[in-house]
């Protein structure tokens, strides 16, 4: 029995605010990982609409939101997904000429949040900043017209968290009852929004009574990034599809799988796909425990984002599509966490998000095993270890 939609109109949005209409609900989606809710997205337009390039208009206002489901979401773990679906859905240059933008969004986002926490990602059309706020409080705010765009393309672009994702977004304004429910009734006890309100105090305080620190003590760090590959997946004019290289795929090592040939007819994009129930990766976990990570500057968040461009394009080479698959239209979308140490070896697969067929599941591991050793990580990281998120969609050409 198919769903019920629930058409999002005008009346639900009657009054204005400073003499203009507030943005109309366009869409919804359920971000998911390991069986597990983790929050719901929304995207408000002036204009309801199932096409990207609509929602792209910088004329007008527009606003992101996150109501969150799960109990507990480390911040930080949210802000890297965040921050690698940027760099997948956006071109080098727009990565690099917007480094700092993403070094002030990325510090917003401390500690956890918890179920019911609201944030709010608002564009301004009239004076080009974007308000980051959470439950109401104002995090900071963000003056460069073109960055709210930068972070939509993240959930709308060619390389989603996952088409039915992207769709639920693009539903122009139809959504779904139950879920439009769920997302209206998650708001923050008031507990939570005094918690939230005092540590904004104190930071301020802190912000104004704190020395100035001469420059010639903390000079401004920086990153040669320019010897590593390409930092984006989204190619130009249509990234929407990335097709494996023929020849590359012919070379990879023989599985002995008769099910398995290259996929160079059939077209593997990359995107997310349906829910798992494995225990989550030890980055996640390392996660939460909140350790120490390194100091983020501008040129760390492009270099990890150049990095990770290069590693999924790395094993996209390796991607086969199972033959038996293919014959019988099995179509699926696989997502998985990776582990690398510093030589680029293999240390941990896991699958955040399977396929409903265990055919593209395997496929999607096997890849990785024979993309592996991967190109080593970069020392301007700074890191031994690397962990990156792997997004692949099986589908057969019309």
């Amino acid at each position: 029995m198919k769903p019920i939609k629930t058409a999002v109109s005008l009346l639900l949005f009657t009054f204005t605010v400073s003499a203009k209409a507030i943005p109309l609900l366009n869409g919804l989606a359920v971000e998911q990982q390991f069986n597990k809710d983790l929050y719901i997205a929304a995207v408000y337009s002036e204009t309801l609409t199932d096409e990207t390039a609509i929602l792209l208009n910088g004329n007008a206002p527009r606003r992101l939101e996150v109501r969150v489901i799960a109990n507990s979401l480390p911040a930080r773990r949210f802000r890297n997904q965040w921050m690698e679906a940027i760099a997948i859905n956006n071109r080098s240059d727009t990565l690099s000429s917007q480094a700092e933008s993403m070094l002030t969004f990325a510090n917003l986002f401390k500690g956890r949040f918890l179920r019911g926490d609201r944030l709010a990602v608002e564009f301004a059309a009239d004076t080009g900043i974007t308000r980051i706020a959470l439950n109401g409080i104002t995090l900071g705010e963000i003056n460069d017209a073109d960055f709210y765009n930068t972070l939509l393309l993240a959930w709308i672009g060619p390389v989603p968290p996952s088409t039915g994702f992207r769709d639920g977004l693009l539903s122009a304004g139809e959504v779904d009852s139950g879920l439009l429910s769920t997302y209206e009734a998650l708001e923050p006890s008031s507990e939570r929004i005094a918690e939230l309100q005092l540590k904004q105090i104190s930071l301020e305080e802190a912000l104004t009574t704190e020395a100035p620190v001469a420059e010639e003590i903390l000079p401004k760090p920086t990153l040669e990034v320019a010897a590593l590959p390409p930092p984006t997946l989204a190619l130009v004019p249509n990234p929407a599809t990335a097709t494996p290289n023929p020849a590359s795929a012919a070379a990879s090592p023989a599985t002995g799988n008769e099910d398995v040939e290259p996929a160079a007819t059939p077209t593997v994009e990359l995107s997310q796909a349906k829910p798992d129930t494995t225990e989550a990766p030890a980055a996640d976990r390392e996660e939460d425990m909140e350790e120490e990570e390194t100091p983020l500057t501008a040129d760390l968040i492009l270099a990890r984002q150049i990095y990770h461009s290069a590693l999924l394009r790395h094993t996209f080479r390796s991607i086969r599509y199972p033959k038996r698959a293919q014959e019988r239209g099995h179509e699926g979308s696989v997502r998985l966490n990776v582990v690398i140490n510093a030589r680029g070896e293999v240390q941990e697969i896991v699958a955040v998000q399977e396929s409903r067929y265990s055919s593209l599941n395997r496929e999607a591991i096997a890849a990785v095993e024979r993309a592996g050793p991967y190109p080593a990580v970069p020392p301007q990281l700074g890191s031994d270890r690397f962990s990156f998120t792997l997004p692949i969609t099986f589908d057969i050409p019309d």
